[in-house]
Protein backbone atom coordinates (compact mmCIF):
# COMPACT_ATOMS: atom_id res chain seq x y z
CA UNK A 1 0.00 0.00 0.00
CA UNK A 2 2.97 2.38 0.95
CA UNK A 3 4.66 1.71 -2.49
CA UNK A 4 1.12 2.57 -4.36
CA UNK A 5 1.19 6.03 -2.37
CA UNK A 6 4.56 6.24 -3.54
CA UNK A 7 3.99 5.47 -7.05
CA UNK A 8 1.00 7.67 -6.78
CA UNK A 9 3.18 10.93 -6.15
CA UNK A 10 5.86 10.05 -8.74
CA UNK A 11 3.28 10.11 -11.42
CA UNK A 12 1.90 13.71 -10.05
CA UNK A 13 5.73 15.03 -10.04
CA UNK A 14 6.15 17.53 -12.89
CA UNK A 15 8.19 16.59 -15.63
CA UNK A 16 11.11 19.00 -16.67
CA UNK A 17 10.93 21.81 -19.50
CA UNK A 18 13.12 20.78 -22.38
CA UNK A 19 16.08 23.19 -22.86
CA UNK A 20 14.35 26.00 -25.27
CA UNK A 21 11.03 25.14 -24.93
CA UNK A 22 8.20 27.80 -24.41
CA UNK A 23 7.59 27.98 -20.59
CA UNK A 24 3.87 27.25 -19.73
CA UNK A 25 1.40 29.48 -18.78
CA UNK A 26 -1.51 31.63 -20.49
CA UNK A 27 0.51 33.28 -24.00
CA UNK A 28 0.16 37.80 -23.91
CA UNK A 29 -3.22 39.10 -25.37
CA UNK A 30 -2.31 39.58 -29.51
CA UNK A 31 -3.28 43.45 -29.07
CA UNK A 32 -0.15 43.54 -26.59
CA UNK A 33 1.76 41.80 -28.96
CA UNK A 34 4.56 44.83 -30.07
CA UNK A 35 3.79 46.63 -27.32
CA UNK A 36 6.25 48.74 -25.67
CA UNK A 37 7.98 47.71 -22.50
CA UNK A 38 6.94 50.03 -19.24
CA UNK A 39 10.05 51.53 -18.28
CA UNK A 40 10.42 54.77 -17.31
CA UNK A 41 10.90 57.69 -19.62
CA UNK A 42 13.41 59.74 -19.44
CA UNK A 43 13.55 63.42 -18.30
CA UNK A 44 12.72 66.16 -20.91
CA UNK A 45 14.50 69.33 -22.12
CA UNK A 46 12.07 71.97 -22.38
CA UNK A 47 13.91 73.35 -25.23
CA UNK A 48 13.61 70.06 -27.07
CA UNK A 49 10.00 69.44 -28.94
CA UNK A 50 9.24 65.82 -29.07
CA UNK A 51 8.07 63.30 -31.94
CA UNK A 52 5.11 60.79 -30.45
CA UNK A 53 3.76 58.31 -32.30
CA UNK A 54 0.59 56.51 -30.80
CA UNK A 55 -1.09 53.43 -32.67
CA UNK A 56 -4.88 52.46 -32.59
CA UNK A 57 -5.53 48.87 -31.18
CA UNK A 58 -5.75 45.99 -33.93
CA UNK A 59 -9.78 46.27 -34.51
CA UNK A 60 -10.33 49.70 -34.16
CA UNK A 61 -11.67 52.46 -36.94
CA UNK A 62 -9.81 53.88 -39.36
CA UNK A 63 -8.85 56.66 -38.00
CA UNK A 64 -8.93 58.89 -41.72
CA UNK A 65 -12.44 58.65 -42.17
CA UNK A 66 -14.07 62.09 -42.29
CA UNK A 67 -16.03 62.04 -39.19
CA UNK A 68 -13.33 60.13 -37.08
CA UNK A 69 -10.73 62.26 -38.58
CA UNK A 70 -12.71 65.46 -37.55
CA UNK A 71 -13.75 63.90 -33.92
CA UNK A 72 -9.78 63.86 -33.22
CA UNK A 73 -8.52 67.24 -34.94
CA UNK A 74 -11.32 68.62 -32.80
CA UNK A 75 -9.99 67.39 -29.48
CA UNK A 76 -6.09 68.16 -30.80
CA UNK A 77 -8.23 72.10 -31.07
CA UNK A 78 -9.76 71.55 -27.88
CA UNK A 79 -6.43 70.28 -26.00
CA UNK A 80 -4.60 73.29 -27.65
CA UNK A 81 -6.80 75.88 -25.94
CA UNK A 82 -6.00 74.14 -22.69
CA UNK A 83 -2.28 74.85 -23.14
CA UNK A 84 -1.09 71.53 -24.65
CA UNK A 85 1.44 72.21 -26.90
CA UNK A 86 0.75 70.28 -30.23
CA UNK A 87 2.65 71.61 -32.52
CA UNK A 88 2.16 68.99 -35.71
CA UNK A 89 0.03 66.12 -36.16
CA UNK A 90 -0.16 63.53 -38.97
CA UNK A 91 -3.78 61.20 -38.65
CA UNK A 92 -2.87 57.67 -40.33
CA UNK A 93 -5.61 55.10 -40.44
CA UNK A 94 -4.13 52.77 -37.72
CA UNK A 95 -1.60 55.22 -35.72
CA UNK A 96 -1.05 59.37 -34.83
CA UNK A 97 2.30 61.39 -34.92
CA UNK A 98 2.77 64.50 -33.14
CA UNK A 99 5.25 67.21 -32.56
CA UNK A 100 4.48 68.78 -29.39
CA UNK A 101 6.16 70.50 -26.86
CA UNK A 102 6.40 70.69 -22.92
CA UNK A 103 7.88 72.85 -19.85
CA UNK A 104 8.35 69.09 -18.02
CA UNK A 105 7.96 65.63 -18.19
CA UNK A 106 5.41 65.90 -15.69
CA UNK A 107 3.62 68.40 -18.22
CA UNK A 108 4.11 66.70 -21.32
CA UNK A 109 2.81 63.66 -19.53
CA UNK A 110 -0.46 65.13 -18.21
CA UNK A 111 -1.29 66.83 -21.91
CA UNK A 112 -1.22 63.80 -23.43
CA UNK A 113 -2.43 61.85 -21.36
CA UNK A 114 -5.75 64.37 -21.52
CA UNK A 115 -5.28 64.70 -25.40
CA UNK A 116 -5.07 60.56 -26.03
CA UNK A 117 -7.76 60.18 -23.54
CA UNK A 118 -10.21 62.70 -25.54
CA UNK A 119 -9.61 61.58 -28.87
CA UNK A 120 -10.38 58.02 -27.34
CA UNK A 121 -13.62 59.13 -26.29
CA UNK A 122 -14.65 61.46 -28.82
CA UNK A 123 -13.88 58.68 -31.75
CA UNK A 124 -15.60 55.97 -29.78
CA UNK A 125 -18.61 57.88 -29.84
CA UNK A 126 -18.33 58.61 -33.45
CA UNK A 127 -17.85 55.46 -34.89
CA UNK A 128 -20.45 53.71 -31.99
CA UNK A 129 -18.18 51.65 -30.32
CA UNK A 130 -16.99 50.30 -26.86
CA UNK A 131 -13.51 49.69 -25.39
CA UNK A 132 -9.90 50.71 -25.65
CA UNK A 133 -9.24 52.86 -29.35
CA UNK A 134 -5.14 53.39 -28.25
CA UNK A 135 -2.67 50.79 -26.96
CA UNK A 136 -1.55 51.45 -23.77
CA UNK A 137 1.97 53.15 -24.24
CA UNK A 138 2.82 55.60 -26.96
CA UNK A 139 6.13 55.98 -28.07
CA UNK A 140 8.30 59.29 -27.95
CA UNK A 141 10.96 60.46 -28.62
CA UNK A 142 12.71 63.76 -28.13
CA UNK A 143 14.27 66.33 -30.89
CA UNK A 144 17.99 67.41 -30.20
CA UNK A 145 19.12 68.89 -33.47
CA UNK A 146 17.67 70.94 -36.01
CA UNK A 147 18.13 67.99 -38.53
CA UNK A 148 16.02 65.69 -36.16
CA UNK A 149 13.08 68.20 -36.44
CA UNK A 150 13.87 68.41 -40.22
CA UNK A 151 13.32 64.75 -40.47
CA UNK A 152 10.71 64.72 -37.89
CA UNK A 153 8.37 67.35 -40.02
CA UNK A 154 9.26 66.13 -43.11
CA UNK A 155 7.84 62.60 -41.57
CA UNK A 156 4.79 64.02 -39.81
CA UNK A 157 3.28 66.37 -42.75
CA UNK A 158 4.31 64.44 -45.53
CA UNK A 159 3.17 60.95 -43.74
CA UNK A 160 0.55 60.10 -46.21
CA UNK A 161 3.15 60.23 -49.14
CA UNK A 162 5.46 57.81 -47.49
CA UNK A 163 2.29 55.57 -46.85
CA UNK A 164 1.08 56.01 -50.80
CA UNK A 165 5.18 55.27 -51.91
CA UNK A 166 5.17 52.20 -49.70
CA UNK A 167 2.23 50.73 -50.86
CA UNK A 168 3.27 51.56 -54.78
CA UNK A 169 0.61 53.90 -55.05
CA UNK A 170 2.92 56.46 -57.03
CA UNK A 171 1.00 58.81 -58.72
CA UNK A 172 -1.14 59.42 -55.11
CA UNK A 173 2.32 60.52 -53.79
CA UNK A 174 3.24 62.83 -56.13
CA UNK A 175 2.85 65.59 -55.37
CA UNK A 176 -0.82 67.86 -56.02
CA UNK A 177 -2.24 67.99 -52.51
CA UNK A 178 -1.54 68.45 -49.32
CA UNK A 179 -2.63 65.88 -46.73
CA UNK A 180 -5.90 67.24 -45.09
CA UNK A 181 -5.64 64.38 -42.04
CA UNK A 182 -2.51 66.99 -41.43
CA UNK A 183 -1.39 69.87 -39.87
CA UNK A 184 0.09 70.70 -43.18
CA UNK A 185 -1.75 73.13 -44.51
CA UNK A 186 -1.19 75.25 -41.76
CA UNK A 187 2.59 75.14 -41.79
CA UNK A 188 4.19 78.64 -42.92
CA UNK A 189 8.03 77.31 -43.24
CA UNK A 190 7.82 76.85 -47.07
CA UNK A 191 10.74 77.17 -49.36
CA UNK A 192 9.44 80.25 -51.55
CA UNK A 193 10.35 78.81 -54.65
CA UNK A 194 8.74 75.33 -53.88
CA UNK A 195 5.80 76.04 -51.91
CA UNK A 196 2.05 74.69 -52.34
CA UNK A 197 -0.31 76.78 -54.54
CA UNK A 198 -2.34 78.59 -52.50
CA UNK A 199 -5.43 76.95 -54.09
CA UNK A 200 -4.13 73.37 -52.90
CA UNK A 201 -3.78 75.16 -49.27
CA UNK A 202 -7.86 76.61 -49.25
CA UNK A 203 -8.42 73.37 -50.99
CA UNK A 204 -6.93 71.09 -47.73
CA UNK A 205 -7.93 73.68 -44.97
CA UNK A 206 -12.07 73.34 -46.49
CA UNK A 207 -12.79 70.73 -43.43
CA UNK A 208 -11.28 72.76 -40.73
CA UNK A 209 -11.80 76.33 -41.57
CA UNK A 210 -10.77 79.62 -39.51
CA UNK A 211 -8.02 79.01 -36.89
CA UNK A 212 -5.26 76.29 -37.13
CA UNK A 213 -5.88 73.70 -34.91
CA UNK A 214 -2.25 73.63 -33.37
CA UNK A 215 -0.15 75.58 -31.01
CA UNK A 216 2.67 78.03 -32.68
CA UNK A 217 5.93 76.78 -32.03
CA UNK A 218 7.57 77.85 -28.81
CA UNK A 219 10.99 76.27 -28.74
CA UNK A 220 13.81 77.71 -30.93
CA UNK A 221 14.50 74.40 -32.86
CA UNK A 222 11.11 73.39 -33.83
CA UNK A 223 9.96 77.42 -34.44
CA UNK A 224 12.91 78.32 -36.70
CA UNK A 225 15.98 76.23 -35.82
CA UNK A 226 15.27 73.54 -37.70
CA UNK A 227 16.11 75.61 -41.02
CA UNK A 228 19.39 75.44 -40.10
CA UNK A 229 19.62 72.03 -41.78
CA UNK A 230 18.54 72.28 -44.70
CA UNK A 231 16.62 75.67 -45.06
CA UNK A 232 12.88 75.91 -45.16
CA UNK A 233 11.12 72.78 -46.69
CA UNK A 234 10.59 71.75 -50.19
CA UNK A 235 6.70 70.96 -51.29
CA UNK A 236 8.14 67.82 -52.52
CA UNK A 237 10.40 66.36 -50.16
CA UNK A 238 10.00 62.63 -49.39
CA UNK A 239 10.68 61.24 -46.04
CA UNK A 240 11.98 58.22 -45.61
CA UNK A 241 10.11 55.12 -45.66
CA UNK A 242 12.06 53.64 -43.11
CA UNK A 243 11.95 55.81 -39.44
Amino acid sequence: MKQLALEGVEGRRRKRRPRGAPRLGRPPRPERVGMLPHVARPEHVEGHPVHVSMKRVRLGPNLRAQRVHLAIVEQIARAVKRGVKVVHYSIQEDHLHLMVEGASKQDLARGLKLLFSRIAFAVNRVARRHGSLFRERHHRRALTTPTEVRNALVYILFNARKHALADGSYRAAFFRFLDDKSSAPWFEGWHASFAPYPRIIERAREHWPGKAPIHPPTTWLAAKGWQRAGGPLRFDALPRLQH
